[in-house]
C-alpha cells in the first residue's frame, strides 16, 4: 500500500500499527531528521572525567557537527564548533588533551577556551572591518551545555526544555550507575569501541529493546558457550563470565515475556534484567563482591545499599541516541553518518572507590557486548544491515511494529507498561520522531 496524503508529511509515514519503510530509507527524510532531531534535542557528549582540569578538552559531536568540550579556566564547561572563524579549517585533530588556548593549524588564529578570539597574525590585512568584523568573532560556541550527575548533554537549540525534564524518568538509570560508586563518582576509563554499520541509526535504538530476536538472532553464539567446556571455564574467570552472557541469550520466548519494558515520553525506555548466572547476577558472594558492597554501605548506609543494587536493568534508552547500562556502567552512544550508515561508540566508567575485580566485570562487559570481535554484536550488524537492504525493495511498502500492543498498559509517572516482547518501545520512538519531524517551529 503506498503512503497516503502527502508523503513528505511525517504523519502519513506511521500508522496504528505500522511505519511507513522510507523512515528508514530516504535521504530526504534523514536529512530532515538531522535538522528537527539532532540540532534540537538534548545530546550526550561527553563526561565530566574526561576533562577534569582547566584546558582539558575533548574532540566530540553534537548531532552533525563535531565540537570540542571543554573546561573553561573558572573550572565550568564550554562546547565549541571545531571550526576556525576564519576559513574555516579544523582546530582540533587530537581526540583529547590540555592546553592554554587553542591555535588554528592553518594561519594560526587562535582562541582563548571560550572561542573568544585572542590573536591574530598581521591584523592590519584583513581590510577596513579587521579581524573583528562580521563572521570573525570567535570560535562559535554551543547555545546549551547541561551536566547531570557529571554526564554532559548538550543542544544546538537556543531555547528549549530543560535536561532534567527531557530526561524525566531515565534520569533514574543516571543515578543508579552513579549511586553504585562507593566513591559517589564515575571516571571514564578503558577507552572506546567504534562499530560501523550499513543501516538506519534507528535499527539499532529499536533492536536494543527487542526481547524477540536474541533466541534467533544469537543462537548461533548461545549454541557455542553451550559447546563449551565447563573444565576449561574457571568460576570467576572472564571466560566464564563471557559465557555467562551469551547463555543468557537462550531463555525462552515465554521467559522473554516475563522481562518488564517501561515506555516513557520522548522516546525513552527501559527494559528489566535477565543476567542470572555466576558473576553478571545481581547480587554475588563472592570475596570481591562482598568487599564492594560493604564499601557502598560505608557510604550509603546497609538499607540504601541493598536499595541500589536491587535496581535490575538492562538497557536503558534515553531517545534519540543513549543507551545506558547501570550495573555494568556501559553507556552506548549513536552517531548517524547517512540514512543508511551509523556508528556506535561504546564506552566504560569505573565506580570510583570500588575493588579494581569490579572495573574488570565492566571491562569484560564490553568487549563481549559491544567490541569488534563480539558475536553478539556481529549478530546484530548483520541483521541491521539485512534490514536495511531488505527494505530498499519497494514490493512492501509498510512494516508491522504492532506486536503486543493489546497487552500494553498504563503505568506509573506515565509509563507504557509491556511484555518484554512488545514493540512497545519501536512505537514509543517512532511516536517522539514523528512529533519532533511535525514541529516546524
Amino acid at each position: 500500500m503506498q503512503v497516503r496524503g502527502d508523503p513528505d508529511d511525517p504523519a502519513a509515514l506511521l500508522r496504528d500499527g505500522a511505519v511507513h519503510r522510507r523512515v528508514y530509507t530516504d535521504p530526504a527524510l534523514f536529512a530532515r531528521e538531522q535538522e528537527r532531531i539532532f540540532k534540537r534535542l538534548w545530546l550526550y557528549v561527553g563526561h565530566e572525567s574526561e576533562i577534569p582540569h582547566p584546558g582539558d578538552f575533548a574532540r566530540t559531536v553534537l548531532g552533525p557537527e563535531e565540537v570540542i568540550l571543554v573546561r573553561q579556566a573558572d573550572g565550568g564547561i564550554a562546547l565549541l564548533h571545531n571550526r576556525c572563524a576564519h576559513r574555516g579549517a579544523r582546530i582540533v585533530g587530537d581526540a583529547a588533551g590540555c592546553v592554554k588556548r587553542f591555535s588554528c593549524p592553518y594561519h594560526s588564529w587562535t582562541y582563548r577556551l571560550d572561542g573568544t578570539l585572542l590573536g591574530v597574525p598581521l591584523p592590519g590585512g584583513y581590510g577596513p572591518a579587521g579581524v573583528r568584523g562580521p563572521g570573525r568573532s570567535g570560535l562559535a560556541r554551543v547555545p546549551r551545555v547541561a551536566s547531570y550527575r557529571g554526564f554532559i548533554f548538550a543542544s544546538h537549540a537556543a531555547e528549549g526544555e530543560d535536561l532534567p525534564s527531557f530526561l524525566g524518568e531515565l534520569v533514574s538509570a543516571l543515578d543508579n550507575m552513579v549511586d553504585r560508586a562507593p566513591a559517589g563518582t564515575l571516571t571514564l576509563a578503558g577507552g572506546r569501541l567504534r562499530l560501523e554499520y550499513r543501516g538506519n541509526w534507528k535499527l539499532f535504538m529499536e533492536n536494543a529493546t527487542d526481547l524477540l530476536h536474541p533466541g534467533f538472532v544469537h543462537e548461533s553464539s548461545v549454541a557455542a558457550a553451550r559447546a563449551f567446556p565447563d573444565a576449561a571455564t574457571p568460576a570467576g574467570s572472564a571466560t566464564a563470565q563471557a559465557i555467562d552472557m551469551l547463555l543468557s541469550n537462550g531463555l525462552g520466548v515465554p521467559q522473554w515475556d516475563d522481562v518488564p519494558l517501561h515506555g516513557f515520553a520522548h522516546g525513552h525506555v527501559y527494559m528489566g534484567g535477565f543476567y542470572r548466572r555466576g558473576a553478571i547476577a545481581p547480587e554475588r558472594s563472592d570475596a570481591a563482591f562482598t568487599r564492594y558492597r560493604d564499601a557502598l554501605a560505608a557510604r550509603h548506609g546497609t538499607a540504601r545499599t541493598a536499595e541500589i543494587l536491587a535496581v535490575d536493568r538492562f538497557n536503558n534508552l534515553i531517545w534519540p541516541t543513549l543507551s545506558v547500562n547501570a550495573r555494568f556502567a556501559v553507556v552506548r552512544q549513536v552517531l548517524p553518518l547517512a540514512v543508511d550508515r551509523t556508528v556506535i561508540v561504546s564506552s566504560c566508567f569505573r565506580f570510583d572507590g570500588a575493588p579494581e575485580e569490579m572495573f574488570d566485570l565492566t571491562l569484560q562487559f564490553l568487549n563481549t557486548a559491544s567490541s569488534p570481535a563480539s558475536m553478539v554484536a556481529s549478530d546484530d550488524l548483520e541483521i541491521f544491515e539485512r534490514c536495511q537492504r531488505g527494505l530498499a525493495d519497494s514490493s512492501v511498502e509498510w512494516i508491522d511494529i504492532s506486536r503486543g500492543a493489546l497487552h500494553d498498559r498504563a503505568g506509573a509517572a506515565g509509563a507504557v507498561e509491556g511484555r518484554g516482547t512488545s514493540e512497545l518501545a519501536v512505537r514509543g520512538q517512532l511516536a517522539a520522531w514523528q512529533r519532533c519531524l511535525s514541529d516546524a517551529s
